[in-house]
Protein backbone atom coordinates (compact mmCIF):
# COMPACT_ATOMS: atom_id res chain seq x y z
CA UNK A 1 0.00 0.00 0.00
CA UNK A 2 1.42 3.38 -0.96
CA UNK A 3 1.83 5.95 1.79
CA UNK A 4 0.00 8.55 -0.29
CA UNK A 5 -3.11 6.37 -0.44
CA UNK A 6 -3.11 5.95 3.31
CA UNK A 7 -2.96 9.67 3.91
CA UNK A 8 -6.07 10.55 1.97
CA UNK A 9 -8.40 8.84 4.44
CA UNK A 10 -6.84 10.06 7.67
CA UNK A 11 -7.44 13.04 9.92
CA UNK A 12 -4.76 15.49 10.99
CA UNK A 13 -2.36 14.31 13.70
CA UNK A 14 -3.64 10.70 13.63
CA UNK A 15 -0.59 8.48 13.27
CA UNK A 16 -1.26 5.09 11.72
CA UNK A 17 1.54 3.05 13.29
CA UNK A 18 1.34 0.00 11.04
CA UNK A 19 1.30 2.11 7.89
CA UNK A 20 4.26 4.18 8.98
CA UNK A 21 6.18 1.06 9.94
CA UNK A 22 5.39 -0.60 6.63
CA UNK A 23 6.62 2.46 4.74
CA UNK A 24 9.95 2.30 6.54
CA UNK A 25 10.21 -1.43 5.84
CA UNK A 26 9.28 -1.10 2.17
CA UNK A 27 12.02 1.45 1.53
CA UNK A 28 14.67 -1.11 2.38
CA UNK A 29 14.00 -3.07 -0.75
CA UNK A 30 13.44 -6.80 -1.09
CA UNK A 31 13.76 -8.52 2.29
CA UNK A 32 14.11 -11.85 0.55
CA UNK A 33 17.16 -11.11 -1.51
CA UNK A 34 18.98 -14.13 0.03
CA UNK A 35 16.61 -16.31 -1.97
CA UNK A 36 16.69 -18.56 -3.88
CA UNK A 37 19.10 -20.23 -1.47
CA UNK A 38 20.93 -23.50 -2.13
CA UNK A 39 21.83 -25.19 1.21
CA UNK A 40 24.00 -27.78 -0.62
CA UNK A 41 26.46 -25.05 -1.66
CA UNK A 42 26.61 -22.77 1.37
CA UNK A 43 26.25 -23.74 5.00
CA UNK A 44 24.76 -21.34 7.55
CA UNK A 45 26.94 -21.65 10.63
CA UNK A 46 24.51 -22.21 13.50
CA UNK A 47 25.85 -24.43 16.26
CA UNK A 48 24.23 -26.37 19.07
CA UNK A 49 25.46 -25.80 22.59
CA UNK A 50 24.29 -26.88 26.03
CA UNK A 51 24.67 -24.86 29.19
CA UNK A 52 23.33 -25.32 32.67
CA UNK A 53 21.06 -22.58 33.95
CA UNK A 54 23.79 -21.71 36.45
CA UNK A 55 26.30 -21.15 33.59
CA UNK A 56 23.73 -19.24 31.56
CA UNK A 57 22.91 -16.90 34.45
CA UNK A 58 26.60 -16.36 35.19
CA UNK A 59 27.16 -15.15 31.60
CA UNK A 60 24.21 -12.81 32.01
CA UNK A 61 25.57 -11.38 35.28
CA UNK A 62 28.98 -10.89 33.69
CA UNK A 63 27.29 -9.04 30.82
CA UNK A 64 28.71 -11.48 28.28
CA UNK A 65 25.13 -12.41 27.46
CA UNK A 66 23.01 -9.40 26.54
CA UNK A 67 19.25 -8.97 26.67
CA UNK A 68 18.49 -6.57 23.78
CA UNK A 69 16.29 -3.55 24.18
CA UNK A 70 12.96 -4.56 22.71
CA UNK A 71 10.21 -2.04 23.04
CA UNK A 72 7.44 -4.51 23.74
CA UNK A 73 4.28 -4.50 25.78
CA UNK A 74 4.12 -8.28 26.13
CA UNK A 75 5.58 -9.37 29.47
CA UNK A 76 4.92 -12.69 31.16
CA UNK A 77 2.38 -12.64 33.97
CA UNK A 78 3.18 -14.19 37.39
CA UNK A 79 1.37 -17.42 36.54
CA UNK A 80 3.36 -17.85 33.30
CA UNK A 81 6.63 -17.25 35.13
CA UNK A 82 5.75 -19.70 37.86
CA UNK A 83 4.68 -22.44 35.48
CA UNK A 84 7.95 -22.06 33.58
CA UNK A 85 9.95 -22.55 36.80
CA UNK A 86 7.71 -25.48 37.67
CA UNK A 87 8.45 -27.07 34.28
CA UNK A 88 12.17 -26.84 35.02
CA UNK A 89 11.80 -28.50 38.42
CA UNK A 90 9.72 -31.26 36.81
CA UNK A 91 12.50 -31.71 34.23
CA UNK A 92 10.16 -31.11 31.31
CA UNK A 93 11.90 -30.41 27.98
CA UNK A 94 12.22 -26.69 27.20
CA UNK A 95 12.21 -24.91 23.85
CA UNK A 96 15.71 -23.98 22.63
CA UNK A 97 17.22 -20.54 23.07
CA UNK A 98 18.56 -18.73 20.00
CA UNK A 99 21.69 -16.66 20.54
CA UNK A 100 23.52 -14.39 18.11
CA UNK A 101 27.30 -14.28 18.60
CA UNK A 102 28.77 -10.88 17.78
CA UNK A 103 32.22 -10.26 16.36
CA UNK A 104 33.30 -8.71 19.68
CA UNK A 105 32.58 -11.97 21.51
CA UNK A 106 29.35 -10.90 23.19
CA UNK A 107 26.14 -12.89 22.81
CA UNK A 108 22.67 -11.48 22.12
CA UNK A 109 19.46 -13.31 22.91
CA UNK A 110 17.30 -13.54 19.81
CA UNK A 111 14.62 -15.83 21.16
CA UNK A 112 14.21 -16.62 24.85
CA UNK A 113 13.97 -13.12 26.31
CA UNK A 114 11.04 -13.81 28.65
CA UNK A 115 12.47 -17.15 29.78
CA UNK A 116 15.87 -15.61 30.48
CA UNK A 117 14.37 -12.70 32.42
CA UNK A 118 12.13 -15.06 34.39
CA UNK A 119 15.06 -17.27 35.35
CA UNK A 120 17.21 -14.33 36.40
CA UNK A 121 14.44 -12.69 38.41
CA UNK A 122 13.49 -15.89 40.21
CA UNK A 123 17.05 -16.89 41.12
CA UNK A 124 17.54 -13.34 42.45
CA UNK A 125 14.39 -13.61 44.59
CA UNK A 126 12.37 -10.98 42.74
CA UNK A 127 9.13 -12.99 42.72
CA UNK A 128 7.57 -15.92 44.52
CA UNK A 129 5.95 -18.92 42.84
CA UNK A 130 2.16 -18.88 42.48
CA UNK A 131 -0.75 -20.81 40.96
CA UNK A 132 1.28 -24.03 40.73
CA UNK A 133 -0.81 -27.16 40.21
CA UNK A 134 1.75 -29.98 39.98
CA UNK A 135 3.81 -28.67 42.91
CA UNK A 136 1.35 -26.65 45.03
CA UNK A 137 3.56 -26.97 48.12
CA UNK A 138 5.98 -24.52 46.45
CA UNK A 139 3.42 -21.73 46.11
CA UNK A 140 4.45 -18.46 47.78
CA UNK A 141 8.10 -19.54 47.96
CA UNK A 142 11.05 -17.54 46.65
CA UNK A 143 14.19 -19.22 45.32
CA UNK A 144 15.91 -18.67 48.65
CA UNK A 145 13.06 -20.52 50.39
CA UNK A 146 13.47 -23.70 48.32
CA UNK A 147 15.39 -26.66 49.63
CA UNK A 148 18.95 -27.05 48.36
CA UNK A 149 17.77 -30.04 46.31
CA UNK A 150 15.18 -27.93 44.49
CA UNK A 151 17.67 -25.12 43.98
CA UNK A 152 20.20 -27.53 42.50
CA UNK A 153 17.52 -29.00 40.23
CA UNK A 154 16.94 -25.57 38.75
CA UNK A 155 20.58 -24.51 38.47
CA UNK A 156 21.75 -27.84 37.01
CA UNK A 157 19.05 -27.99 34.34
CA UNK A 158 20.63 -27.96 30.87
CA UNK A 159 19.40 -25.49 28.26
CA UNK A 160 19.69 -26.12 24.55
CA UNK A 161 21.23 -23.15 22.76
CA UNK A 162 21.44 -22.51 19.04
CA UNK A 163 24.34 -20.10 18.50
CA UNK A 164 24.38 -18.06 15.30
CA UNK A 165 28.03 -17.45 14.48
CA UNK A 166 29.39 -14.07 13.26
CA UNK A 167 30.01 -15.46 9.76
CA UNK A 168 26.28 -15.77 9.09
CA UNK A 169 25.27 -13.04 6.54
CA UNK A 170 23.27 -10.14 7.91
CA UNK A 171 20.30 -10.89 5.66
CA UNK A 172 20.14 -14.42 7.08
CA UNK A 173 20.22 -13.00 10.61
CA UNK A 174 17.24 -10.76 9.73
CA UNK A 175 15.40 -13.80 8.42
CA UNK A 176 16.19 -15.81 11.54
CA UNK A 177 14.99 -13.02 13.82
CA UNK A 178 11.76 -12.94 11.83
CA UNK A 179 11.17 -16.70 11.78
CA UNK A 180 12.17 -17.87 15.23
CA UNK A 181 10.96 -15.06 17.45
CA UNK A 182 8.22 -16.46 19.70
CA UNK A 183 7.59 -13.34 21.75
CA UNK A 184 4.70 -12.11 19.64
CA UNK A 185 5.18 -9.35 17.05
CA UNK A 186 8.20 -10.04 14.79
CA UNK A 187 11.01 -7.55 15.18
CA UNK A 188 11.31 -4.85 12.55
CA UNK A 189 14.66 -4.00 11.02
CA UNK A 190 15.59 -1.19 13.38
CA UNK A 191 14.88 -3.40 16.39
CA UNK A 192 17.14 -6.05 14.90
CA UNK A 193 19.85 -3.47 14.17
CA UNK A 194 19.57 -2.35 17.76
CA UNK A 195 20.50 -5.90 18.79
CA UNK A 196 23.24 -6.60 16.27
CA UNK A 197 24.98 -3.20 16.46
CA UNK A 198 24.63 -2.61 20.17
CA UNK A 199 27.16 0.00 21.25
CA UNK A 200 27.88 3.67 20.60
CA UNK A 201 25.52 3.72 17.61
CA UNK A 202 22.51 2.50 19.57
CA UNK A 203 23.37 4.81 22.47
CA UNK A 204 23.59 7.79 20.10
CA UNK A 205 20.23 7.06 18.45
CA UNK A 206 18.55 6.63 21.82
CA UNK A 207 20.01 9.88 23.13
CA UNK A 208 19.00 11.92 20.08
CA UNK A 209 15.50 10.44 19.93
CA UNK A 210 14.82 11.61 23.49
CA UNK A 211 15.83 15.24 22.95
CA UNK A 212 13.12 17.88 23.25
CA UNK A 213 14.37 19.72 20.16
CA UNK A 214 13.85 16.58 18.05
CA UNK A 215 10.37 15.87 19.42
CA UNK A 216 9.48 19.53 18.77
CA UNK A 217 10.89 19.50 15.23
CA UNK A 218 8.72 16.54 14.27
CA UNK A 219 5.85 17.74 16.49
CA UNK A 220 5.77 14.20 17.92
CA UNK A 221 4.90 12.97 14.44
CA UNK A 222 7.06 9.83 14.60
CA UNK A 223 6.34 7.36 17.35
CA UNK A 224 9.05 5.99 19.61
CA UNK A 225 7.17 2.69 19.55
CA UNK A 226 9.32 -0.02 17.99
CA UNK A 227 12.15 2.46 17.37
CA UNK A 228 10.59 4.21 14.37
CA UNK A 229 12.00 7.52 15.57
CA UNK A 230 15.49 6.06 15.87
CA UNK A 231 15.39 4.79 12.31
CA UNK A 232 14.37 8.22 11.02
CA UNK A 233 17.34 9.76 12.84
CA UNK A 234 19.67 7.03 11.58
CA UNK A 235 18.58 7.74 8.01
CA UNK A 236 19.67 11.38 8.30
CA UNK A 237 22.92 10.58 10.11
CA UNK A 238 23.86 7.99 7.50
CA UNK A 239 23.49 10.45 4.64
CA UNK A 240 25.62 12.91 6.63
CA UNK A 241 28.35 10.39 7.43
CA UNK A 242 28.72 9.09 3.88
CA UNK A 243 28.81 10.71 0.45
CA UNK A 244 25.45 9.49 -0.84
CA UNK A 245 26.37 10.14 -4.49
CA UNK A 246 29.48 7.94 -4.31
CA UNK A 247 28.79 5.55 -1.44
CA UNK A 248 25.09 4.74 -1.74
CA UNK A 249 24.48 1.64 -3.88
CA UNK A 250 20.70 1.45 -3.73
CA UNK A 251 20.42 -0.85 -0.70
CA UNK A 252 19.15 1.32 2.14
CA UNK A 253 19.40 -1.32 4.86
CA UNK A 254 23.03 -2.06 4.03
CA UNK A 255 23.76 1.69 3.98
CA UNK A 256 22.25 2.20 7.45
CA UNK A 257 24.12 -0.80 8.82
CA UNK A 258 27.43 0.52 7.51
CA UNK A 259 26.78 3.77 9.38
CA UNK A 260 26.10 1.93 12.64
CA UNK A 261 29.28 -0.11 12.17
CA UNK A 262 31.31 3.04 11.59
CA UNK A 263 29.88 4.82 14.64
CA UNK A 264 30.67 1.77 16.78
CA UNK A 265 34.25 1.57 15.51
CA UNK A 266 36.38 4.00 17.51
CA UNK A 267 39.16 3.72 14.92
CA UNK A 268 36.83 4.99 12.19
CA UNK A 269 34.91 7.56 14.22
CA UNK A 270 36.26 9.25 17.31
CA UNK A 271 34.32 10.88 20.14
CA UNK A 272 34.94 14.32 18.63
CA UNK A 273 33.24 13.27 15.39
CA UNK A 274 30.27 11.87 17.29
CA UNK A 275 29.97 15.15 19.18
CA UNK A 276 29.98 17.00 15.84
CA UNK A 277 27.11 14.78 14.67
CA UNK A 278 25.16 15.59 17.83
CA UNK A 279 25.64 19.33 17.49
CA UNK A 280 24.78 19.24 13.79
CA UNK A 281 21.59 17.33 14.50
CA UNK A 282 20.58 19.74 17.26
CA UNK A 283 21.25 22.75 15.04
CA UNK A 284 19.32 21.31 12.09
CA UNK A 285 16.29 20.34 14.18
CA UNK A 286 16.10 23.78 15.77
CA UNK A 287 16.51 25.67 12.48
CA UNK A 288 14.02 23.55 10.55
CA UNK A 289 11.36 23.99 13.23
CA UNK A 290 12.03 27.72 13.44
CA UNK A 291 11.42 27.98 9.70
CA UNK A 292 8.57 25.57 9.04
CA UNK A 293 7.04 24.97 12.48
CA UNK A 294 4.33 22.28 12.51
CA UNK A 295 4.59 21.82 8.72
CA UNK A 296 8.15 20.57 9.13
CA UNK A 297 8.97 17.47 7.03
CA UNK A 298 5.32 16.96 6.04
CA UNK A 299 3.43 16.84 2.76
CA UNK A 300 0.02 18.51 3.14
CA UNK A 301 -3.11 16.62 2.14
CA UNK A 302 -5.03 18.44 -0.57
CA UNK A 303 -8.56 17.52 -1.61
CA UNK A 304 -9.91 17.41 -5.17
CA UNK A 305 -10.87 21.09 -4.94
CA UNK A 306 -7.32 22.09 -4.16
CA UNK A 307 -7.94 22.85 -0.48
CA UNK A 308 -5.48 21.75 2.17
CA UNK A 309 -7.32 19.41 4.54
CA UNK A 310 -4.39 18.29 6.68
CA UNK A 311 -0.71 19.01 7.18
CA UNK A 312 -0.02 15.29 6.62
CA UNK A 313 2.41 12.85 8.17
CA UNK A 314 6.14 13.14 8.73
CA UNK A 315 7.83 11.91 5.55
CA UNK A 316 11.17 10.25 6.25
CA UNK A 317 12.63 11.09 2.84
CA UNK A 318 11.72 14.73 3.35
CA UNK A 319 13.33 14.57 6.77
CA UNK A 320 16.61 13.41 5.20
CA UNK A 321 16.78 15.87 2.35
CA UNK A 322 15.45 19.00 4.07
CA UNK A 323 17.63 18.40 7.12
CA UNK A 324 20.61 18.01 4.82
CA UNK A 325 19.89 21.41 3.27
CA UNK A 326 19.98 23.10 6.68
CA UNK A 327 23.13 21.21 7.61
CA UNK A 328 25.20 22.35 4.62
CA UNK A 329 24.23 26.03 4.85
CA UNK A 330 25.64 28.51 7.35
CA UNK A 331 23.67 30.24 10.10
CA UNK A 332 24.29 33.54 8.34
CA UNK A 333 22.88 32.32 5.02
CA UNK A 334 19.82 30.78 6.66
CA UNK A 335 18.96 33.80 8.77
CA UNK A 336 19.58 36.29 5.96
CA UNK A 337 17.25 34.43 3.59
CA UNK A 338 14.75 33.01 6.08
CA UNK A 339 11.61 34.46 4.48
CA UNK A 340 12.68 33.40 1.00
CA UNK A 341 13.49 29.84 2.17
CA UNK A 342 10.04 29.60 3.78
CA UNK A 343 8.50 30.61 0.44
CA UNK A 344 10.74 28.13 -1.36
CA UNK A 345 9.42 25.34 0.89
CA UNK A 346 5.99 25.71 -0.71
CA UNK A 347 7.61 25.63 -4.15
CA UNK A 348 9.50 22.47 -3.23
CA UNK A 349 6.31 20.72 -2.15
CA UNK A 350 4.68 21.60 -5.48
CA UNK A 351 7.58 20.19 -7.49
CA UNK A 352 6.44 16.93 -9.09
CA UNK A 353 9.94 15.46 -9.33
CA UNK A 354 10.51 16.04 -5.61
CA UNK A 355 7.10 14.58 -4.82
CA UNK A 356 8.01 11.43 -6.74
CA UNK A 357 11.43 11.24 -5.11
CA UNK A 358 10.04 11.27 -1.57
CA UNK A 359 6.95 9.16 -2.11
CA UNK A 360 7.74 6.33 -4.52
CA UNK A 361 10.64 3.85 -4.68
CA UNK A 362 12.46 6.12 -2.28
CA UNK A 363 15.28 3.65 -1.67
CA UNK A 364 16.50 3.75 -5.27
CA UNK A 365 19.74 5.62 -5.86
CA UNK A 366 18.15 7.81 -8.54
CA UNK A 367 15.39 8.95 -6.18
CA UNK A 368 17.88 9.60 -3.38
CA UNK A 369 20.02 11.81 -5.63
CA UNK A 370 16.94 13.58 -7.00
CA UNK A 371 15.48 14.55 -3.63
CA UNK A 372 18.75 15.81 -2.17
CA UNK A 373 19.54 17.78 -5.33
CA UNK A 374 16.07 19.35 -5.53
CA UNK A 375 15.93 20.24 -1.84
CA UNK A 376 19.31 22.01 -2.12
CA UNK A 377 18.43 23.80 -5.36
CA UNK A 378 14.86 24.88 -4.63
CA UNK A 379 15.20 25.77 -0.94
CA UNK A 380 18.50 27.53 -1.62
CA UNK A 381 17.24 29.62 -4.54
CA UNK A 382 17.57 33.14 -3.16
CA UNK A 383 18.67 35.20 -6.21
Amino acid sequence: MEFSNILEDTKEDVIVEDSQSKKLEDEHGDRGKIYPYDPTKTDIDIREDKQSIYQFMRQLDRKQLIIPEYQRNAVWKPKQKSRFIESIILNFPLPPFYINQRTDGYYLIIDGLQRTTTLHDFINNKFALSDLEALPSLNNLYFQDLTSAYQAKIEDKNLMLYVIKPSVPIEVVYELFDRINTGGTPLNRQEVRNCIFLGRATELLKELSEQDYFRRAIDNGVSSTRMKDREVILRYLTFKIFDYEKDYKGDLSAFLEEAMKKINDQKKMGEEEIEILKQDFKRVMKFSYEFFENRNFRYPIIDKDGKTTSRGFINTSMFESISYFFSINTDSFLRTHKERIIQNYDELLKNQDYFNAVRFSTGSKAKVIDRFKLAKEILGKVD
